[in-house]
C-alpha cells in the first residue's frame, strides 16, 4: 500500500511541474492576436507576471488534487479518484470558456488542465477497477 501512495504522489507532483514547465514555456511563444490587434505595437517581451499568475493557479490547482486524493491515506479510494476527476472537469470548463484570443500561457494552462482531467480519468478507472475486484475476490 505504501508503494501506491507514492505513485499517486508521484503522479501528482510530475504532473503538476509538467504545467509549471509548460506554462513557462509558453510565456516564450509570441501571442498571434495581440499582433493583429495592435498592429505590431503590442508587448514584446516575456509575459512575466501573466506567467507567474497561471504557474500560481496551476500549483494550487495541483494542490487541490493532492488535498482530495490524500496519498497517504489513499488505498485504492476510487471516490476520491472520482471527486479529483470532478474537480478537473469543474476547472478546465471553467477556464477553458475563456480560450479564445487569449495569449499563449493561458492556452498552456487550459491544455495542462485537460490533461490533468485525462489523468485523474485514468486514477479512476485504475481505483475503480481494483474496488471492483477487491469486492468480487472471494477469501
Amino acid at each position: 500500500m505504501k508503494n501506491q501512495n507514492r505513485i499517486v504522489l508521484l503522479l501528482i507532483s510530475v504532473l503538476a511541474l509538467a504545467g509549471i514547465a509548460y506554462i513557462v514555456a509558453a510565456g516564450f511563444d509570441q501571442d498571434q492576436y495581440l499582433e493583429v490587434v495592435e498592429g505590431g505595437r503590442g508587448p514584446k517581451g516575456y509575459p512575466l507576471q501573466g506567467v507567474a499568475t497561471f504557474a500560481a493557479i496551476a500549483t494550487a490547482e495541483s494542490l487541490i488534487f493532492l488535498v482530495i486524493l490524500r496519498p497517504n491515506s489513499y488505498r485504492k479510494s476510487w471516490r476520491r479518484a472520482l471527486l479529483a476527476l470532478t474537480a478537473s472537469v469543474a476547472l478546465s470548463l471553467f477556464w477553458g470558456m475563456a480560450v479564445m484570443h487569449a495569449p499563449p500561457f493561458y492556452i498552456a494552462h487550459v491544455l495542462w488542465l485537460f490533461f490533468s482531467a485525462a489523468t485523474m480519468l485514468l486514477l479512476f478507472v485504475v481505483s475503480a477497477i481494483a474496488a471492483w475486484r477487491n469486492a468480487h475476490v472471494k477469501h
